[in-house]
């Protein structure tokens, strides 16, 4: 719990020396505590030292002191906000504006964390500030004090939605803001695997408006032509071939609640002009109607593709895309993200430990290992599997360990560790490795040491470069490398 002078410090970050100085004045006056910074390595350093409660920075925060020349960007002022709740998810943040910005960029920031903004080239300056400060310790000091200080995502199953990494918790920040906004609808895109799906489930379970509504997922993938419309939109009974009743369709059953169009990039091009008018207008016509009728949906649409490509490439209506990214959210995949892999482990340990008739109690810190080191395409699901399956095959014990899991991945793990150029690694020597695993010849330590010596000689042949050199192509520090040599008795 910091000290009751620190809740009434403030950081005051900006470019202008001279703006700094009024506003730190104004605020002094006020028996509120100020330290200045002109730049964003300045400011990192404040956040380390004094702990601030309130920052109020510059959207255009140099890097550097660069004499008065303001960034092109807001991402550093984004990162002095992101840095200062690391050690205090109840700082708040205002940004400082004094020339034109567009609207699209004091979204962004609100997205990015922000609490609101203050226009330095106000006449009103003084008062606005002295109001909107004090307005932002009353909201720090309430979720300081208050459980409800929790932020939105750690309200969500810790089962789902788990991780620690800056790249996540700055999309759960985002997620966050975005559920309170219950009316506009989300694109949100990455990689397969990523948990698209899981998120646009966070969404509508955060929403205030929605929450307690209907949410269902169409597969767009999975459905074409009539179909799709009839599945959207509804039909008629009598409107062609087997319809021998009226359905509602998705829009009308979700009303009030949130559809998620899953793989929207894959979504039939006849049917992208109908749900655009639905976005536009609200209405729905099933199909065989003469009769509209009004929906409220709140429509998320995830892709793998990234849509502006398709439409750059005529594969996607522009018009479509734009509807439905008005807010836009990227999903990072696994290996941005390394720093989450014990957590989704033991979140999926504790998942499926019905797999397992024992019970799990740890985990060999080597599993981590492995598990970053190697390759996952299917990114967080092609994680999920492989525990899935290491619980189902496990035969005893109460420690997750490295034979628990696949043999690929174990042959994949050491040959990245070892030499990060595949090309370096001869398919025979995977392949025989593989088969003494299979035979259980060696046990798993001496199999990684004959892989590790392997690997290290064969690197050395065919790269002509100094031992330094060397050691660094290997990803080694010298020493360490030094080190393996010596063990493996290999000469310099």
């Amino acid at each position: 719990m910091r000290g009751t002078e620190n809740r009434r410090l403030v950081l005051v970050a900006h470019v202008d020396g001279a703006l700094t100085n009024s506003i730190s004045e104004t605020l002094q006056a006020q028996q509120y505590k100020v330290v200045q910074a002109c730049c964003a390595a300045e400011a990192f350093k404040l956040c380390a030292q004094n702990k601030p409660s309130l920052i109020l920075v510059d959207l255009f925060l140099p890097a550097t002191a660069t004499r008065g020349i303001p960034s092109t960007d807001s991402k550093l002022a984004t990162e002095v906000l992101l840095t200062a709740r690391r050690s205090d998810k109840a700082v708040q943040g205002l940004g400082l504006l004094n020339r034109r910005v567009s609207l699209s960029l004091c979204c962004q920031a609100i997205l990015d964390g922000f609490n609101g903004f203050l226009d330095c080239s106000s006449n009103s300056l003084e008062q606005d500030l002295t109001e909107r400060v004090a307005q932002s310790f009353a909201r720090y000091e309430q979720m300081s004090q208050s459980r409800s200080s929790s932020l939105p995502w750690e309200l969500l199953d810790s089962n789902t939605i788990v991780g620690v990494s800056d790249a996540w918790q700055k999309l759960l920040l985002q997620l966050g803001r975005t559920a309170m906004i219950s009316d506009v609808a989300v694109l949100i895109q990455g990689e397969s695997g990523t948990g698209k799906q899981v998120l646009a489930e966070a969404i509508h379970r955060l929403d205030p408006k929605r929450s307690s509504k209907h949410f269902a997922t169409v597969n767009c993938a999975a459905i074409t032509g009539t179909l799709a419309e009839s599945e959207l939109f509804g039909h008629c009974k009598g409107a062609f071939t087997g319809a021998t009743s009226n359905r509602q369709g998705y829009f009308r059953s979700c009303d009030g609640g949130t559809l998620f169009l899953d793989e929207i990039s894959e979504l039939d091009m006849n049917l992208q002009p109908k749900l655009l008018r639905v976005l536009q207008e609200g209405r729905v016509l099933p199909v065989g109607s003469d009769k509209e009728y009004a929906v409220d949906v709140r429509v998320i649409a995830s892709s793998n593709k990234p849509l502006d490509r398709l439409v750059a490439n005529g594969e996607f209506r522009l018009d479509l895309y734009q509807r439905l990214k008005v807010v836009s959210l990227l999903v990072p995949p696994l290996h941005e993200r390394l720093e989450d892999v014990p957590l989704l482990v033991n979140s999926f340990l504790k998942r499926y430990r019905h797999y397992y008739a024992g019970q799990i109690r740890s985990v060999d810190p080597q599993v981590y290992d492995i598990l970053s080191r190697v390759k996952l395409p299917g990114n967080v699901r092609e994680l999920e599997n492989i525990i899935r399956q290491a619980l189902v095959l496990k035969e005893s014990g109460t420690q997750l360990e490295i034979t628990d899991l696949p043999q690929e991945l174990i042959i994949q793990a050491a040959s990245r560790a070892a030499c990060p150029q595949e090309a370096l690694i001869p398919a025979e020597v995977a392949e025989a490795l593989g088969r003494m695993l299979a035979d259980g010849q060696v046990n798993l330590s001496e199999l990684v040491e004959s892989f590790e010596k392997t690997l290290i000689t064969q690197a050395k042949g065919c790269w002509k470069s100094t031992q330094s050199e060397l050691a660094q192509q290997l990803g080694l520090t010298r020493r360490t490398f030094y080190n393996k040599l010596q063990k493996y008795s290999i000469t310099p």
